[in-house]
């Protein structure tokens, strides 16, 4: 429940308008009309970038239409964020964490309109439901006014209104392909330092029930570890690693609560690809890099207790090297001379050096995220500015 609460989920809908029948829609990140029997998938590549703080998401679809042209009203779905700042409203109606929005279909760059819609709610037999926001051909929008005071009502919980961006998609007789983008900030919690859910199984609403060629491709960016969730996949097989990487198929993350399989990826550099034919996706797609220091903050509350546990989790994933983390490096002197050490060495071993002193080399071989580079000499000009501001705090 806690994480229904608080993740900002992203979502493409489909509504299949047809005189004198129901309105029907679908959720779910794909372009899915719910009803929809004559056109399939032949192909879809789905390729997520991070840049800083944000993702960068490219869908490229190709769709093939048997029958007579066809035109379909198309939506992409998301959520208000959480916590909903005062200044989101300054963009209203548009959603405050998606940038950039863009559909090309066929060559062509399609308009889109921006609605803001009712949301679930508690119905009087007390099933959560959700009403229709597209009735009599048209949505059914809520006013400024209307966000503005749910907000209020709703403080400190989800809120009743999504954001729906539609467009009008005209499908052509025979081959289309459409080119959906959008930048999408990253969403956060206590316990996770970013996490990206993205929905899948909706692919098994098209006419071939799924996706004949299918493939994810993830960035994440340099020296990052990263969790995938199983479900939709099988086994490590599965994957490539395109760069340098390894991986571990137990969770490493910190949570204490987490008892859910997971596949956890330590990339120095490149990316990694999921790649089926025939794909039915059984479950979603869910990334997410657990928040070290605010775990460890709580881990111990004996003397030492934060510091030795922080010690144990940089072995289990790359640890963003910044020293201005408020609070937890400002005294130095809750660190050993060893632990120090250690931590100067950080980068090094992020680089894949290998060290001649036995006692660090015991320490970083032990690392889930540690790959061995004797090409690597320690130079400190392959290091960032922000390792070499590390190394400096650490050696003063």
């Amino acid at each position: 429940m806690k994480r229904i609460l608080l993740i900002v989920i992203c979502c493409l809908t489909a509504l299949v308008v047809k005189a004198n029948d129901g309105v029907f829609y679908a959720s779910g990140n794909q372009l899915i009309p719910i009803t929809e029997t004559d056109i399939r998938v032949q192909k879809e590549v789905l390729t997520i970038n991070r840049v800083g703080d944000h993702l960068e998401v490219t869908v490229y679809y190709e769709f093939f239409n048997p029958v007579r042209d066809k035109d379909l009203l198309v939506g992409f779905e998301a959520e208000a964020p959480y916590p909903f700042e005062d200044e989101y409203m300054d963009v209203f109606p548009q959603q405050p964490r998606i940038r950039n929005f863009q559909v090309i279909m066929n060559k062509q760059k399609l308009d889109y309109e921006i609605s803001c819609v009712d949301r679930h709610h508690y119905d009087e037999d007390g099933d959560w439901v959700r009403p229709p926001y597209y009735v009599d051909g048209k949505f059914v929008n809520w006013t400024r006014q209307q966000c503005e005071d749910s907000i209020a009502a709703f403080d400190g919980m989800v809120y009743p209104f999504d954001f729906v961006y539609h467009f009008q998609a005209h499908f052509k007789k025979g081959l289309n392909i459409i080119q959906h983008t959008y930048e999408y900030d990253l969403s956060r919690t206590i316990e996770t330092e970013y996490y990206f859910p993205y929905i899948l199984t909706a692919a098994n609403r098209w006419a071939n029930n799924g996706i004949d060629d299918f493939t994810l491709n993830i960035n994440m960016g340099e020296r990052e570890s990263f969790m995938i969730l199983k479900g939709f996949f099988e086994s490590i097989d599965e994957w490539d690693i395109n760069g340098v990487g390894t991986y571990d198929t137990l969770s490493k993350s910190l949570r204490s609560d987490e008892e859910e399989g997971w596949l956890t990826f330590h990339m120095q550099k490149g990316s990694i690809t999921f790649h089926k034919k025939n794909f039915h996706p059984d479950d979603e797609l869910w990334i997410e890099k657990s928040h070290m220091i605010t775990t460890v903050w709580n881990a111990d509350k004996l003397p030492g207790g934060e510091v030795r546990s922080f010690m144990k989790g940089i072995k289990t994933q790359y640890f963003t090297l910044d020293t201005a983390i408020t609070g937890f490096f400002n005294n130095k002197m809750h660190f050993t001379k060893d632990q120090k050490r250690v931590l100067r060495n950080l980068p090094y071993a992020y680089h894949g050096y290998l060290f001649k002193s036995k006692k660090l080399g015991r320490f970083f071989e032990n690392a889930s995220w540690y790959i061995p580079d004797s090409s690597y000499n320690g130079d400190k000009d392959a290091l960032t500015p922000k390792e070499r501001e590390w190394i400096k705090y650490w050696s003063d």
